[in-house]
């Protein structure tokens, strides 16, 4: 009675699994986003700033089969720009039902399909990676990976960040008032 209850739960799931066929739902920041994350319709990330912007996707699948989906994303101004991604298992009984192996995420110029430059690449290893500078302008991100061997689906989440880079105008005015505060302490101790 025991493996039939088990039996019928890990079917419940693989079902549940497979009627997403592929599109699944999206959150970001914890609300729904638009976008199905084809190449037509693309998330969007909005404006990417000092905030982290985290999707969230649950994704369905053929076993062992690839996919591929796409991000447009926004950076105001000239920023320090770094992000993240990480994929979720769910196992039933020592069976990965719910798995996503070989993440990978490509940083690209301009909104999907346009971009020409591709500024960095990196990995679902839930670690921070920094991209550089980017300037002011619109990107996207080029999201792959592959199901596994037992899976009907996956699970991965993406956080962007993007910090302002003083410009240089700023790091002058910065020295300026240094030397203006060391010429002004100096005086102080002659006299």
């Amino acid at each position: 009675m025991n493996n039939n209850f088990k039996l019928k739960l890990l079917a419940a799931a693989v079902l549940m699994a497979s009627g997403v066929a592929h599109a699944g739902s999206a959150f970001l920041n914890g609300s729904p986003t638009g976008g199905d994350g084809s190449q037509a319709n693309p998330y969007d990330f909005g404006v990417v700033g000092t905030s982290v912007s985290a999707l969230f996707v649950n994704i369905g699948g053929p076993a062992n089969g690839l996919f591929e989906e796409y991000a447009n994303f926004t950076i105001p101004t000239l920023s320090g720009t770094s992000g993240a991604a990480n994929t979720y298992a769910l196992s039933f009984f020592g069976v990965n039902v719910i798995d996503i192996q070989n993440l990978v995420v490509e940083v690209w110029d301009n909104v999907h399909p346009g971009g020409s430059t591709l500024y960095t690449t990196f990995t679902g290893d839930n670690l921070t990676h920094a991209f550089g500078n980017l300037a002011a302008g619109q990107y996207h991100l080029d999201i792959s990976g592959q199901f596994g061997p037992n899976a009907f689906g996956g699970q991965y989440s993406v956080a962007l960040q993007a910090l302002p880079v003083p410009e240089p105008e700023t790091y002058a005015m910065l020295l300026a008032g240094l030397g203006l505060v060391g010429f002004s302490a100096r005086r102080r101790k002659i006299v």
